[in-house]
């Protein structure tokens, strides 16, 4: 999913693309369920439409349905992803839709989960329903990207965004908090803050910078819808002091391995934090694991170098934000990557791709992506304020 960029416009059906972004409402919610949109249309007028709102919920069709009332009677339900034929925590969509009497049905994505792909729309079709799936379903594929990441790989789909001097310096003084970036800066955090499950940091930023991770508006205002906010560690064991862990805001995540002290873990969890536990063998792919297991699709992670150089090396990372600012850190500055060079001869070999680009105040903002990646899918295999 584009971070600047309108994906919807590359819908041309005006009802797909009010679905869609009627979706886009359920974003940060839903995890581990894809983000769907409904609307319903009866003789060319919309007389209903809903949307996901959160894991366990209702779905957007049954919403939408609900809305329309009896005048779903003999019309066309556009929807997101194909509906659901299965009982979970809620009844399948087939059935909601064959006793309204819908009798068309306009999909944007086929459900790709194999103990479900097809059951749905044949179900209706069988049920006497028009099924038309969409000739180009990039832009659904794109929306739900993270949950296509996880059902493919068992990973959460991974974006990192750096903030970095423009001699490639995430900091000024080793170990020591400093602010790189001005207010545009600010804004792109905020706004990738907004577009994540959840938001991660290492234990060393953690320690180092004590950051918030919630989202706030310019008057440091907190958004009524807050991520989920973890650490990633491998044995050490933060603080409960720890201004993210102390404050009472939502949900909070400590990812750490089986190494860690048990009597801290077991304290940190005490007060309220949710420990989950990976094989220190399984390094920072266990650490992701971990994070899905937890009902995350996708993660934001606010990296310093450490943690950067461990998901780069497991070639973790689904997209990189970067995130550049006027000035030079020089040479007592920490560097931002840890690990070797990707060289070939005497060149570089690139492996990710620029996507977009942006400027956001007195900042430039670039978006990159695996070379290997397609549109839509994911590549996962393995200074926060």
């Amino acid at each position: 999913m584009s971070l600047f960029l309108d994906d919807a416009s590359a819908i041309a059906d005006p009802f797909l693309r009010r679905a869609f972004t009627l979706a886009e409402r359920g974003r940060g919610t839903v995890s581990p369920n894809p983000m769907v949109g409904c609307v319903i249309v009866r003789d060319g007028v919309v007389v209903g439409e809903g949307y996901h709102q959160q894991a366990g919920g209702p779905h957007a069709e049954i919403a939408a349905l609900s809305a329309a009332g009896d005048n779903a009677a003999g019309s066309t339900a556009y929807v997101t992803l194909e509906p659901c034929n299965h009982y979970g925590r809620t009844p399948p969509c087939t059935s909601a839709l064959l006793k309204a009497g819908v009798t068309k049905v306009v999909i944007g994505l086929r459900d790709p989960n194999p103990e479900v792909t097809g059951s749905g729309a044949e179900a209706l079709a069988e049920a006497g329903v028009e099924i038309v799936f969409v000739t180009d379903d990039a832009p659904f594929r794109a929306q739900n990207e993270a949950w296509l990441c996880r059902l493919r790989t068992g990973l959460p789909f991974v974006r990192v965004k750096v903030a970095l001097t423009l001699d490639a310096r995430p900091g000024l003084f080793a170990s020591r908090r400093a602010r790189i970036t001005g207010s545009g800066g600010g804004t792109v955090t905020m706004l990738v803050r907004e577009r994540a499950t959840a938001v991660f940091v290492g234990a060393s930023t953690l320690q180092v910078d004590d950051p918030l991770l919630t989202i706030r508006d310019a008057d440091e205002r907190a958004a009524l819808r807050q991520p989920i906010r973890g650490v990633l560690s491998r044995t050490s064991v933060p603080a409960s002091s720890a201004r993210m862990l102390s404050d009472g805001v939502g949900k909070t995540l400590l990812v750490t391995s089986d190494a860690a002290a048990p009597v801290a873990t077991a304290a940190l969890a005490s007060r309220g934090t949710e420990v989950h536990l990976y094989r220190y063998a399984d390094g920072i792919r266990g650490a992701l694991a971990a994070v899905a297991n937890a009902g995350i699709d996708d993660m934001l992670v606010e990296a310093g170098p450490a943690l950067l150089t461990a998901l780069w090396n497991a070639r973790a990372i689904d997209e990189l934000v970067v995130v550049h600012a006027g000035g030079m850190g020089g040479n007592a500055a920490p560097p931002l990557f840890l690990g070797g060079g990707e060289i070939a001869g005497g060149s570089l070999t690139p492996t990710f791709r620029a996507v977009e680009a942006a400027v956001r105040g007195d900042d430039a903002v670039t978006v990159w992506r695996p070379k290997l990646q397609a549109a839509g899918e994911s590549r996962a295999i393995g200074g926060s304020s």
